[in-house]
């Protein structure tokens, strides 16, 4: 039987995360979807686990692709992918029981929807904080999002291939920050941005992630701002959201105990704080 949905997930030497993405995909509640992993030239024991889950369920499919890099590395497991929908899926996060079956029954509900996003805990290992993010669920404030931050977690986000097919795949950029220019892509095209607001997933920001393992954090804040800019100029945003990008500067100096309030007065975030602690799983 055809799948209607593709989990994507690209994992290099993630031999430590196996607790996590594994089976919080595997114990969805909605189980007809495929699972391409692209193991992306590991050099621990990624690949020997990996191919031990295959053997023990047949909706998980391996490949190895050398080291392509994330982004190839992703656009590589989207040409394997046979399923109309998308759900993306970092290896060093989870995804809640329904998460998959809720953004899939919305995506059947709104077919002007190009992609979904949810609600989500946010453990914060480098700042020492967790906390809820309530994303916009509305289109017209997503977009408005754009302008100041990126409207929703990569990780927990579902969209149509055919629009992914029409963005030209994920964006080969340097500098990340895939995910946004993606969406404002999306939108250029006509597809709608929406979330669902409930929890579905939780994502960890460490200091071995990609994004941080790769880019010092003042040039991760340059790119961010230029992509913030990118998509006021391509949405026709108000130019006086400009102060959004140009706030990202004052926020990269802003001590850490500063950020939360930076971001939830200027920047607009919606949060709720929850007691932080180092690891575990909500």
């Amino acid at each position: 039987m055809s799948k209607k949905l593709s989990v994507v997930t690209t994992v290099y030497n993630g031999q430590q995360y196996f607790d996590r993405a594994i089976p919080s995909i595997l114990n969805q509640t909605y189980s007809n979807f495929e699972w391409i992993i692209v193991d992306d030239g590991s050099t621990d024991a990624t690949s020997e686990m990996l191919a031990k889950v295959a053997q023990k369920d047949s909706r998980v499919k391996i490949f190895t692709s050398g080291h392509l890099g994330r982004t190839k590395a992703l656009n590589y497991a989207i040409e394997k992918a046979q399923g109309e929908y998308i759900a993306n899926q970092d290896f060093d996060d989870i995804s809640y029981p329904e998460r998959l079956s809720l953004q899939v029954e919305f995506l059947d509900a709104h077919p002007e929807v190009g992609v979904v996003g949810c609600n989500y805990i946010v453990e914060d290992e480098n700042r020492k904080e967790r906390y809820v993010r309530m994303p916009a669920t509305e289109h017209d404030q997503l977009i408005k999002t754009m302008a100041k931050c990126v409207p929703f977690a990569f990780t927990l986000a579902t969209f149509r291939k055919q629009a992914l097919l029409q963005a030209g795949g994920y964006p080969d950029v340097e500098g990340g920050v895939e995910d946004l220019r993606l969406w404002i892509t999306f939108a250029k095209h006509g597809w709608l941005l929406a979330s669902i607001p409930e929890n579905l997933g939780t994502h960890w920001v460490h200091p071995k992630s990609f994004f941080h393992r790769n880019f010092e954090y003042s040039y991760r804040q340059k790119q961010l701002a230029g992509v913030q800019w990118q998509a006021i100029r391509e949405l026709n945003l108000p130019l006086w959201m400009g102060i959004y990008p140009i706030g990202r500067f004052v926020y990269l100096y802003a001590p850490n105990q500063l950020k939360s309030f930076v971001r939830r007065l200027l920047g607009g975030s919606k949060e709720k704080t929850l007691e932080y602690r180092k690891s575990g799983v909500a």
